[in-house]
């Protein structure tokens, strides 16, 4: 303040001032109640032992740095730094999502180039990169398939089958879409009960809209009658959402479309490398068959639909607030399937399954006898034959 009095010669000091600055507030409006009054406030004086507390709580989170991240059924991939690059440069970090498309080329071809990388890798036909995580894939390809039944004049088909070995997000996704939820059960094994299927699809052939099956399921089990499954639903009117949690079991060895799912949405947060540590953020791109390829979503700013396009659109709307959800996160994934090309794709899978049988031996506890196994383990998956 002495500064200030010499340099511009002011007459008043903010002690003679504050009386008038502190009346002003009005009396609703002055604090009561004491404040900062958790004792971490009182224990720390100096900036650098409040560094090294805040450091201490930083030290506490379990990342990819420290160990595995079990995240329920999910699986998750290594994030390579090179892959996490491209985030940081201004050129796609400072990118708009409305920003106007012939100021945007780059990022648009790159839109293109990853959903034929997308469309090769599961057998699909199109993709929509809209849906913003897992759950928003579900829900958008589950109105797919409402507006394809719709379109086809089948209003009434409102049931959902689902095997209580499906991803615990299919059910509240099922009924957002205002389903009615068939639930079916499985065998010893963990594998879908395939008559019981049959009986629920066959009663319900003339409301059947779709099953939801999850592969590998939730039990850690590749369907060995995934086909059988497959053609029961559509010998019955229904259309086979295929949830790509557990995608990492099946890149490059087999693909949902060859195992005749006609919608699937990808975790590209698990499969495909975006960091999903804290929970996000997520992408949840949705491949369809050719024949659901005109419902894919679009946006009324910036018409988008799948890629690629096809001739005759009639697209549900939008499930995501920007036309391509969160675009800014795309180069990570893009950036891993570049690197990897088909061959690593498929070792990384063969891994993947290879550290999963290796989970399942490590917690397989033996007693004395060596005959009593504490943790159940499902099935163990040999791939090389």
């Amino acid at each position: 303040m002495m500064f200030w009095q010499q340099r511009f010669q002011v007459d008043f000091t903010a002690e003679s001032i504050a009386p008038e600055v502190s009346s002003s507030i009005p009396p609703s409006l002055v604090r009561d109640s004491p404040y900062l009054t958790h004792p971490i406030f009182s224990m720390y004086h100096t900036e650098h032992e409040l560094l090294r507390y805040l450091h201490k709580l930083q030290s506490k989170d379990l990342s990819l740095c420290h160990s595995m991240i079990p995240l329920g059924s999910c699986t998750m991939k290594l994030n390579a730094t090179v892959e996490m690059m491209p985030v940081t440069d201004p050129k796609f970090a400072n990118m708009h999502p409305f920003a106007p498309i012939d100021q945007a080329a780059g990022y648009h071809e790159m839109f293109d180039n990853l959903g034929d990388l997308l469309n090769t890798i599961t057998g699909f036909d199109s993709f929509s990169l809209q849906p913003n995580a897992g759950a928003s894939g579900e829900y958008a390809g589950l109105m797919v398939i409402r507006a394809y039944h719709k379109a086809r004049g089948d209003h009434h088909r409102n049931v959902c089958i689902i095997p209580v070995s499906a991803h615990g997000t299919n059910p509240a996704s099922a009924a957002m879409c205002g389903m009615k939820i068939v639930a079916v059960g499985t065998d010893a094994k963990g594998n879908i009960n395939i008559e019981e299927l049959r009986k629920a699809a066959e009663a319900n052939k003339d409301n059947l809209s779709a099953l939801m099956v999850t592969y590998p399921s939730t039990h850690g089990v590749y369907e060995e009658g995934i086909d059988e499954i497959c053609r029961i639903i559509h010998e019955n009117g229904g259309q086979v959402y295929m949830d790509g949690a557990n995608m990492n079991a099946q890149v490059g060895l087999t693909s949902p479309g060859f195992i005749g799912a006609d919608v699937c949405h990808l975790n590209l947060h698990k499969t495909f490398c975006i960091p999903h540590g804290g929970g996000g953020p997520g992408m949840g791109p949705i491949g369809v068959k050719k024949h659901l390829a005109p419902f894919l979503p679009s946006h009324p700013v910036i018409p988008t639909g799948g890629f690629p396009l096809p001739e005759k659109t009639d697209p549900l709307g939008s499930i995501s607030a920007a036309p391509w959800g969160s675009a800014l996160i795309l180069p990570i994934s893009y950036t891993y399937i570049a690197m990897m090309g088909s061959q690593g794709l498929t070792e990384a899978s063969k891994i993947a399954i290879l550290n999963a049988n290796y989970m399942a031996k490590r917690l397989e506890v033996i007693d004395v006898t060596h005959s009593v196994t504490h943790y159940m383990t499902f099935t163990k998956i040999n791939i090389y034959g």
